[in-house]
């Protein structure tokens, strides 16, 4: 059977619901019916692959949690550090990216991690002292690491550079978090993967506590080999030998 036009436009709109990070299945009848008709009807689901492929998306999962999609690098949709708040330098995208990597280490020390899908949370206070103790044990080594991402030396030194508390702005009173505090920038990236589905607040679990959510596990599983994040991974599981790359 060749698809027709609303079959396309069908294929348009499920690819819509899952570019939405928030949107799932369970609330939205339509998106439950075109992802029951991806998994089970062969034709359809290949026209969803190739137009992902045009748009350099591939599916990660096609589950409860709807279709998840993974960017390749070169892909309008792909995350950029920039479409973060307040990320205007290329210092601040280096914290940025250093976080994200630490995040990702911290609850998945061991790439098997990956496949467990265990319910993780992580609070602020947690991923700054995690980072933090990183830099210091870096600051100590006899040798600098030496990874094929020349730019980890200059965004741990960065961040080591900061304030690991509260630092407030000039005239902005007591107790606001500014650009020059660690914990600022933690925050950021938390609040940020929460506005993109990968995490919500658990208040319950402790003040700036977050909940990471299946999709986190999911997209980030393909951190897996990145330099940053073996080294951050290895810092976690207590192995302190160093991380070379080729």
């Amino acid at each position: 059977m060749t698809l027709g036009q609303q079959d396309l436009s069908d294929v348009g709109v499920l690819i819509g619901c899952a570019l939405r990070p928030k949107q799932r299945p369970g609330a939205d009848s339509d998106y439950r019916t075109l992802l029951g008709r991806y998994r089970e009807d062969a034709e359809f689901h290949n026209a969803v692959t190739s137009v992902l492929d045009g748009l350099d998306l591939q599916v990660l999962a096609a589950g409860e949690l709807g279709l998840v999609l993974g960017a390749r690098r070169e892909s309008v949709f792909a995350y950029r550090l920039t479409d973060l708040p307040n990320v205007s330098t290329v210092a601040h995208r280096l914290l940025v990216g250093l976080i994200s990597a630490a995040i990702a280490a911290y609850v998945f020390p061991v790439p098997a991690d990956f496949d467990d899908d265990r319910v993780r949370w992580v609070s602020v206070d947690e991923i700054e002292r995690f980072v933090r103790d990183a830099c210091d044990r870096l600051k100590r080594a006899p040798e600098p690491q030496m990874l094929e991402d020349v730019s980890f030396e200059e965004a741990w030194r960065t961040y080591d550079r900061l304030s690991p508390g509260y630092k407030a702005d000039r005239g902005k009173g007591q107790g606001r978090r500014s650009a020059a505090s660690s914990t600022y920038w933690v925050a950021n990236v938390l609040n940020w993967m929460v506005d993109q589905g990968l995490a919500r607040l658990a208040p319950n679990r402790g003040p700036e506590t977050f909940q990471l959510l299946e999709r986190f596990r999911i997209q980030v599983g393909e951190l897996a080999g990145n330099a940053t994040y073996e080294l951050l991974a290895a810092r976690r599981r207590g192995d302190h030998t160093p991380v070379v790359g080729t």
